[in-house]
């Protein structure tokens, strides 16, 4: 994978029908957010960069929001953060990010019944892994202490407390994970809130980075990533390209017996080298795969959530027919509400 806010009042009325995530649906809506791919590509047009975290939690579109990346944590020290522009300063003396901002949106996209997770490793050029039991055991204490529910000099999001782990593993030693996941179930027990731990393999399977991971250590979420590869959405009906059977019986056999598997889509054109379908195709595809496989059926994941400000008719029209047509446990989902006026953005001087 590669400003203040002023909220109109009919935005606000519009919360009271926000979605919350629901781990026994299959309408559970995905997005990243922390890495602006849109303004990547567009370094002359800021106004439309990706938008502070609280902006995507202010409707309904999406459940869950991965913040990406702990990008370096395989050296001595503390770990490393990339928010791209949103969040540049760090504690003194150290390369750790500290952005309370941050801290105080994901408090508010809390308050508005979304889970927010912190997002491992990421798809560039980036130093890190875990090359042992005993190093992946090491690095989920500093986690649970710097990000989730225990206590550390150096949180980079202040009092927030993240509602899980997501491993978006693509290089590096990763022997170590199976551990990490262990012993951060450790950590979970007896916790106030439900944990997430979720994982982004690509879609050729099984994933180079995370294969003994995945089928080894409780998973909640597959987001398996639909794009970047001949195995995208687009070659459903080419076999020899298109594998969704394999990841359906990875989650069926996952020591989670509730374990689902999530269709990662590019949320734009320009989101993924390959992998973008216009609304109806993604709709025909995913109607066929949740009929075939619903038992293990999430939902949806979309790279990434800088998009929705810059193909917001695409990613929310593909949203709202997710929620309106995929179940949610044995009932049909809940009718999606109309459509909430957009908020109204101004920057402060």
């Amino acid at each position: 994978m590669f400003t203040s806010t002023l909220i109109t009042v009919a935005s606000l009325l519009a919360t009271n029908a926000l979605a919350a995530y629901n781990p026994s649906c299959s309408n559970n809506v995905v997005t990243y957010w922390g890495q602006n791919s849109w303004g990547g590509a567009h370094l002359d047009s800021p106004d439309n960069w990706e938008k502070p975290l609280a902006s995507y939690c202010e409707d309904s579109t999406f459940d869950v929001i991965n913040i990406s990346f702990l990008t370096n944590y395989n050296l001595t020290g503390l770990p490393v953060l990339n928010h791209a522009f949103h969040c540049e300063t760090t504690y003194n003396y150290t390369n750790t990010l500290h952005c309370p901002d941050i801290g105080t949106d994901i408090k508010k996209c809390q308050d508005n019944g979304k889970k927010i997770v912190l997002s491992l490793g990421g798809g560039n050029i980036y130093t890190y892994g875990l090359s042992s039991e005993a190093d992946g055991q090491a690095f989920a204490d500093t986690v649970w202490n710097m990000f989730l529910g225990g206590t550390h000099k150096y949180r980079p999001y202040d009092d927030a407390v993240l509602d899980g782990v997501d491993l978006d593993i693509e290089s590096g030693e990763h022997t170590g994970y199976i551990g990490f996941i262990n012993r951060l179930r450790s950590h979970f027990e007896g916790a106030s809130k439900q944990y997430i731990i979720s994982a982004a393999p690509q879609c050729v399977y099984p994933d180079a980075n995370l294969g003994s991971t995945l089928s080894g250590a409780w998973i909640d979420n597959n987001y398996v990533q639909f794009y970047n590869n001949p195995c995208n959405l687009a070659n459903m009906d080419n076999k020899w390209n298109f594998d969704y059977t394999s990841w359906d019986k990875l989650a069926k056999s996952n020591p989670n017996s509730n374990s689902k598997v999530y269709v990662g889509l590019p949320a734009g054109q320009g989101a993924a080298g390959n992998g973008y379908l216009d609304l109806g195709s993604v709709q025909k595809s995913i109607t066929k795969l949740y009929a075939d496989y619903e038992s293990t059926f999430g939902g949806i994941m979309l790279w990434d959530a800088s998009w929705y400000t810059n193909n917001r008719e695409y990613v929310s029209g593909l949203s709202s027919w997710v929620k309106s047509n995929m179940k949610c446990g044995g009932s049909p989902a809940p009718t999606s509400s109309p459509p909430s006026p957009e908020p109204t953005y101004a920057t402060s001087s």
